[in-house]
Parts: structure tokens; sequence; C-alpha cells
């Protein structure tokens, strides 16, 4: 790394103390710029430039360095006037009913699944697809489907004994939470 490359990273981390920075104009004009630190940079003077003592005092001559001098920049400039801008435009209002729609679709069939698992809990639907299994399902009082072997129907293991006989599922209570859940969750939001 070059040496104004370090000296810059230094100034940036907050390495460098102030009579570093002023010893090089361009990090005091950094450092005014980037800190709102005011450092008054050195004006190196050649060894020729010194007055003797016994010599009469003159004006030195202007040079031709490039340092910067920023002064009281906002009297010397009025603020630019601020641009006008263009009114904006009204969001457009979005169409109310396509989301009720798909929500008020989704609740009714959360309640028709929900009407739907709570017949089958007391075996009414065996009469609908009953036929599938054999006369043990009925004589045995089989008549409730078990929600997790719906593909085994037309077996004995594919029906258990309803809530009537007292015997209640798993499937059938987490079918059931699942559903008021989304019942009301829908209908919260529609």
């Amino acid at each position: 790394m070059s040496d104004i490359q370090e000296r810059l990273q230094r100034l940036l981390d907050g390495e460098l103390d102030a009579a570093e920075v002023a010893e090089d104009p361009a990090l005091a004009s950094l450092a005014d710029r980037l800190y709102g630190i005011k450092i008054q940079p050195v004006q190196p003077k050649k060894l020729r430039d010194f007055e003797d003592p016994a010599a009469p005092s003159a004006p030195l001559p202007a040079t031709d360095m490039m340092i910067e001098v920023i002064g009281d920049v906002a009297l010397e400039h009025p603020p630019a006037p601020a641009a006008e801008l263009p009114p904006i435009a009204p969001i457009p209002a979005t169409p109310e009913s396509k989301g009720k729609k798909s929500f008020g679709i989704l609740s009714y069939l959360s309640i028709l699944g929900l009407i739907t698992v709570v017949v089958n809990m007391f075996g009414y639907l065996h009469s609908l697809v009953g036929s599938m299994c054999t006369n043990a399902c009925a004589n045995e009082g089989h008549t409730k489907m078990n929600l997790m072997e719906l593909y085994r129907l037309d077996s004995i293991n594919g029906w258990s004994l309803p809530v009537t006989e007292g015997v209640v599922g798993i499937p059938d209570i987490v079918a059931i939470v699942g559903l008021l859940a989304m019942t009301f969750l829908l209908r919260k939001k529609s």
C-alpha cells in the first residue's frame, strides 16, 4: 500500500492525530468534510522564504499550491430553490369482493368438512358407503370410517366403532380441532 493510501486509511480509521492531519492539506480537507473537524493546514515555506530578522519584511508571493480552502458556503451562495415535485397519484383501491369470495369458499368448505367428520363419528356415513365392506362391518357395529385408513374401506380394518359406543379416535379429534381453527380463522379474515 502506498504512503498516501496508508495515511488515508489511518484517517478513516481515526488513528491520525491532528498534527499529522495538519501536515497534509488534502487530509485536512477530508477531515473537515468527513468529520467536521477544522484543522488549519500548515503553510509550508521553503528555506529561502524565511525572513531574516535583520531584513525588512516583505509580503510573500502567492504560490500555486493545491490547498482547498472552504469558507462559509451558506453566505456566499443562496440555497437553490426546491424542485417542484408532481403530485402523488392516489393508490388504486383493491377490489374487496375478490379476496372475501375466496376466503368465503374456503370457510364454507371447512364447515362442510367439519360436519362430515362429526357425522362420520356417529356412524351415519355407513349407510352411504357401507356397501363397500362386507356384512361383518355392520354386524359387529363398525359403522365409522377410520380417517387414517380410508383406502381400506373394503375390509374390516377401514371401519371402527362409532362415538355412541365410547370410541373416539385421535385422527377424529385432530380433524375436528384443525377444521374448527381453520373455520374461525377464515371467518375472521372475511
